[in-house]
């Protein structure tokens, strides 16, 4: 898996975008804000996470994290996983409950994906700096 985040409107997606044709990579499937059911293409890329963590029932942030991160670490056996990940806090606390929670959960599932994926990316206004 290959985690690439940074904060919003920094240019992930175009820095993905190149780094995809760079790899000669054709066989591509992006989802934004929800998760495949069963993908088919070789590379999928997934995005904003925060809808997806936004739209589960689950309450509890820390099982909610880990519950996306193994899907997403199951497909990495057959596909080449590619998380284009938001980041939200920066050390900023948000005034709103939900947007806390939010954050909070965020943060926990990136902490499980930079565990499990084998390069971590930040991108920077357009600028990539390897992490892992």
């Amino acid at each position: 898996m290959h985690v690439f985040i940074g904060g919003a409107y920094n240019g992930k997606r175009e820095y993905v975008r190149n780094w995809l044709i760079e790899q000669h990579e054709n066989d591509v499937a992006w989802y934004e804000g929800v998760l495949p059911k069963e993908p088919k293409n070789k590379t999928i890329v997934i995005s904003h996470l925060e809808k997806i963590l936004q739209s589960d029932e689950e309450k509890d942030e820390l099982v909610l994290a880990k519950k996306i991160a193994k899907q997403l670490q199951l497909w990495e056996k057959e596909h080449q996983v590619i998380v284009i990940a938001t980041e939200m806090g920066r050390g900023i606390v948000p005034l709103s409950r939900h947007d806390r929670i939010l954050r909070d959960a965020c943060g926990r599932l990136y902490q499980e994906l930079f565990k499990s994926s084998e390069h971590v990316t930040r991108i920077w206004y357009g600028l990539s700096e390897n992490i892992k």
